[in-house]
């Protein structure tokens, strides 16, 4: 797919302000120390790339954000308040969505239920809904004439699709994607990256993106963190992410 160009009245044109802020922190399992000291912003509306090899911390950092594995100390700070010793379930509701790795869609359920249960912990009826179900198959056609399948019979790509859909229609402020092109077929690849690029051209939320496909990530982000050992080894502007840094901390 041609690379995007933002024009000068998007909101990646201008500064913004911080949304997610994780300052020195520390964390882990039991008494395994994974975290050492990360920290890393994520501006409003804008989307960030957090890179690095199997096993350096991306998916701890994530669990940490969302409240699954406790800080040991450090800050995390979110839509202007302090965050890291709250509950899973109120950080969700204040607006942290969350795509897992493997999708984890309701696979005896159909397409439809699936989005409905979103709508419905969004509280979202009536125009309202039907709105935010228009803009989820403006992003991904496919779900509106797969309704009545059930989320198990779907390709991989499709339920990526479904996974995503269905955390848009809970209204985050923030979206965590967790490797969304794992095992997913090109053509959908591109049409997640066009996904991200529209949330992004609307200015309606920001994105974490943990990603192994570094040209999905060059294209789809703003900036980038780069993680090793658990700590935070190099970061910057999306254009510093050269080959380079790739060979140096990406590459098996």
């Amino acid at each position: 797919m041609d690379t995007k160009t933002l024009t000068k009245d998007s909101p990646e044109s201008s500064s913004a302000a911080k949304l997610l802020s994780v300052k020195d922190v520390c964390a882990g399992y039991d008494e395994s120390l994974i975290l050492k000291g990360v920290s890393i912003e994520v501006p409003e509306r804008k989307a960030v790339a957090l890179l690095g090899r199997n096993g350096v911390g991306k998916t701890t950092l994530l669990n940490t954000i969302l409240g699954t594995v406790p800080t040991k100390s450090g800050s995390i700070e979110f839509d202007g308040q302090q965050i890291h010793s709250m509950a899973a379930d109120r950080r969700a509701r204040m607006g942290i969505g969350y795509v897992p790795q493997g999708r984890d869609i309701f696979p005896g359920l159909t397409v439809w239920e699936n989005l409905n249960v979103s709508l419905r912990v969004s509280g979202s009826r009536g125009i309202e809904a039907e709105k935010r179900l228009d803009s989820v198959y403006d992003l991904f056609p496919v779900l509106k004439d797969m309704l009545k399948r059930k989320g198990g019979v779907l390709s991989g790509g499709q339920q990526q699709q479904l996974a995503i859909g269905r955390a848009l229609l809970l209204k985050p402020k923030i979206l965590i994607l967790d490797e969304p092109t794992e095992g997913i077929q090109p053509s959908i690849i591109d049409q997640i990256e066009d996904a991200i690029y529209s949330i992004r051209k609307k200015g309606e939320m920001s994105v974490i993106l943990v990603e192994q496909y570094i040209d999905f990530a060059r294209n789809a982000c703003d900036s980038f963190y780069i993680l090793e050992r658990g700590s935070v080894v190099e970061k910057g502007p999306i254009a510093r992410l050269d080959d380079g840094l790739v060979e140096r901390y990406l590459t098996v």
